[in-house]
């Protein structure tokens, strides 16, 4: 598959405070936990946001996890659409991310909501959500990003992106993304455990 020039200039690191307009620690991970062969400026972009994505999902606060990721999301179609010189529409943006995560393998939206409910369980509920939202997120962040980049190369737009044409291409990168962000989650998992120490 045919990739865009490369742009020479590396996209600014995203992190849930400055992806999700909030505040909080940066997690900072390895370049190697995703190694992907593709142009180098977009691969950056999905690697970034899928940092983002993870880092936020494991705060330990129900359903602003949902609402992080999905403002990580669009913030990196925005700067795919820019890569690309394509048209942005926020609302064309959720429109897409709605579409493609509504039927995920089983990882609808109503199981990222009962994932994310979870926290809500006092004690144990944020171990459980940290199990699987993260690679979740992270897993659907990348497919995005992918399915984005393979239908603007193909020349298409945001108004014109039909999700049920990509479904089989994002089902398979989902599943490609959930084993980057596994090795991800894990480092997440460190860094977390390192802030609290230190704040303790």
């Amino acid at each position: 598959m045919a990739r865009a020039a490369t742009t020479g200039t590396a996209p600014e690191t995203v992190t849930p405070a400055t992806a999700a307009g909030t505040g909080g620690a940066t997690i900072d991970l390895d370049d190697d936990d995703l190694d992907v062969d593709g142009d180098l400026a977009t691969d950056n972009i999905i690697k970034d946001h899928m940092m983002a994505s993870i880092a936020a999902s494991i705060v330990p606060v129900a359903f602003f996890d949902i609402a992080a990721v999905v403002v990580i999301q669009l913030r990196m179609i925005k700067k795919l659409s820019d890569h690309y010189d394509k048209p942005f529409s926020e609302s064309q943006g959720r429109k897409v991310i709605i579409a493609l995560a509504g039927g995920v393998l089983g990882y609808g939206a109503g199981y990222v909501v009962a994932a994310s409910a979870t926290k809500l369980i006092p004690g144990i509920g944020w171990m459980i959500g940290m199990v699987s939202l993260p690679v979740v997120a992270g897993a659907s962040t990348y497919a995005v990003g992918q399915s984005i980049i393979e239908h603007y190369e193909e020349g298409g737009t945001l108004l014109d992106f039909s999700a049920k044409k990509r479904r089989a291409f994002y089902d398979e990168q989902f599943e490609n993304g959930k084993k980057f962000a596994r090795r991800m989650r894990e480092r997440a998992k460190a860094e977390v455990k390192e802030l609290d120490e230190e704040l303790a």
